[in-house]
C-alpha cells in the first residue's frame, strides 16, 4: 500500500472507532476505491495515559507508545494522528522517535479556533489534560481565557469519561449537557472538549445546545485535508 498514514489509536478503542466513523462520514465516496488508504494500530493495551500523570509510580504508556512508533517507522506511513488528546503528553518523546510527521492534536485544535471567538473557554478534559495543563497552557500563550472546572464538576467528566463511556460503553447525554451547563455558568463561552470520549458524547448529541470546539473532529479535518492530498499523488 502507498500514499496512505497511520492512526496510533486504541486509547480508548470506542473514541477511535468514532474518529474513523466520524472521518469516513466526512466524505461521500461513491465506490470502494474512493475511501483512504489508512493503518489503524488500536493499540488498546496501552496503559492509561492519566493513571501515569497522576502518579508516575504506575505504568507508562511511553514504551508501548514508542514500540508503535518504531513498528511505524518501517511501515512508512506519510502522516501519523493520535486520536487521544492525554496522550499528546508523550508528543516530543514521540516526535524526537521519528521522522514521520505526527499531528499535533493540541496545537491544531487551539490554532483553529475562530478569531472571532470569544475569549473565554471552558476547558473538558481528563484529570490528566488538566493536571498536565496540555491546553491550559496553549490556550494562555494565544491569548485565552481558560475556565477550568471545580473539582465537583471535574468529578463529574471523569465520570462521564470513565464511569460511563469507557467501563459501561454508555453515552450518558444528559450527564454531558449538565456538565456543558456548568461550564456556562462558570462564565465559558464556549466549552472545549479536549478528551476523545467527550467527542464521541458530541458525535451522539442530537440536539448540540451548547456551543463547542471539538478537539477529535479539527485533527479529523486536519487529517481529511492531508488524506485528500495522498489521494492526489494516486
Amino acid at each position: 500500500m502507498k500514499n496512505f498514514f497511520a492512526i496510533l489509536g486504541g486509547m480508548g478503542t470506542l473514541a477511535t472507532t468514532n474518529f474513523l466513523i466520524e472521518l469516513n462520514k466526512r466524505h461521500t465516496p461513491t465506490k470502494d476505491q474512493d475511501f483512504f488508504n489508512y493503518m489503524l494500530f488500536n493499540h488498546a493495551e496501552i496503559p492509561d495515559r492519566t493513571s501515569y500523570i497522576l502518579d508516575n509510580s504506575a505504568p507508562s504508556p511511553l514504551p508501548a507508545l514508542l514500540a508503535d512508533i518504531e513498528q511505524l517507522n518501517v511501515l512508512k506511513p506519510d502522516f501519523i494522528v493520535m486520536p487521544c488528546n492525554t496522550a499528546h503528553y508523550f508528543i516530543n518523546d514521540l516526535i524526537d522517535a521519528t521522522s514521520i510527521p505526527i499531528i499535533n492534536m493540541i496545537k491544531e485544535t487551539v490554532a483553529t479556533i475562530p478569531s472571532n471567538t470569544t475569549k473565554k473557554i471552558g476547558l473538558a478534559v481528563t484529570q490528566g489534560t488538566l493536571e498536565s495543563q496540555l491546553y491550559e497552557r496553549e490556550l494562555l500563550f494565544n491569548g485565552y481565557e481558560v475556565i477550568l472546572p471545580d473539582t465537583t464538576l471535574q468529578h463529574k467528566i471523569n465520570e462521564l469519561i470513565y464511569t460511563y463511556i469507557k467501563e459501561q460503553a454508555i453515552i450518558n447525554l444528559l450527564l454531558y449537557e449538565e456538565i456543558l451547563e456548568e461550564f456556562q455558568q462558570l462564565g465559558s463561552d464556549i466549552t472545549l472538549l479536549g478528551c476523545t470520549e467527550l467527542s464521541l458524547a458530541n458525535s451522539h448529541d442530537p440536539l448540540k445546545k451548547f456551543p463547542v470546539i471539538d478537539a477529535e473532529k479539527i485533527l479529523l479535518e486536519r487529517t481529511y485535508q492531508l488524506a485528500q492530498q495522498l489521494k492526489m499523488r494516486v
